[in-house]
């Protein structure tokens, strides 16, 4: 059990996007513990876990059964992993106040419908945080995007207008905040690329890698993120008292991109 709960700590924490992601999605989404909260894609629930520290209900959605059993046996039994799909959620209308999602909807089958079923079981007011690979030739070579979805089984890379139309044909409203662009610097999305293709071997170095990836977001932005991290809500219902004012998180190490209001990507 200790090896397996080790294993899951190392592949969720020696990314160098996921943590900034979990931080983003925490701070835009803001669950308090009145709040239910679904995590879709739960995999064997470390983020999943991370979030209901923060949350009351919450729940792991997940297909594949053998992360779902890890999952059940990794983390704490207030939390239910539930095996499902996006397309089509096993939960009742209106059942969520609060939707999270961490890298998934790229590798959905139908990532419109997926959607459509968080606008179903949000409740009215509820909010939709996610974030998305984003592999555009704004930002990446056409060989990396090729090896990349391949490997991680990829149907879609989404870019800003892409995110935001979807948005709003499945009737979510898109948040006012502008989309953060994570990995938003032909540096730093450089020692990502090395970092992916051999993590066994830059292990040793992840922490002067992250370290990296970081200063080069935040001092030398030049290209439309290749992670993206957005928020919807499902409009309240009318002529009800209006949603009270919510409390972020605080995202310590994240910023948008000084072009983030006006980047469109497609």
């Amino acid at each position: 059990m200790s090896l397996l709960r080790l294993i899951s700590t190392v592949k969720s924490v020696c990314s160098l996007n996921r943590r900034r992601e979990f931080k983003e999605l925490l701070r835009r989404v803001a669950p308090t513990r009145q709040d239910s909260l679904l995590d879709i894609g739960s995999g064997d629930g470390y983020w999943t876990n991370q979030f209901a520290r923060y949350a009351g209900r919450t729940v792991g959605l997940e297909p594949d059964p053998h992360a779902l059993n890890s999952a059940r046996s990794l983390h704490n039994r207030s939390i239910t992993f539930q095996q499902g799909f996006a397309e089509k959620l096993p939960f009742d209308d209106s059942s969520f106040d609060c939707i999270v999602s961490v890298s998934c909807f790229e590798h959905f089958r139908d990532a419109q419908l997926a959607l459509h079923e968080c606008f179903r079981v949000l409740k009215p007011g509820g909010r939709l945080a996610i974030s998305v690979d984003s592999l555009l030739p704004q930002n990446s070579r056409p060989e990396f995007r090729s090896w990349h979805a391949q490997k991680y089984f990829v149907t879609e890379y989404f870019g800003e207008q892409r995110l935001i139309s979807m948005f709003t044909q499945s009737g979510l409203r898109p948040g006012r905040e502008p989309i953060t662009h994570l990995l938003n610097s032909q540096h730093s999305a450089r020692v990502r690329e090395l970092f992916l293709r051999n993590p066994i071997r830059w292990l040793p170095a992840f922490p002067a890698l992250y370290s990296m990836v970081l200063y080069f977001d935040r001092r030398k932005p030049n290209m439309p993120g290749q992670v993206l991290v957005a928020t919807a809500f499902r409009p309240p219902i009318p002529n009800t008292e209006p949603q009270p004012r919510r409390t972020s998180h605080s995202p310590e190490d994240i910023s948008s991109p000084p072009y983030a209001n006006s980047l469109s990507s497609n």
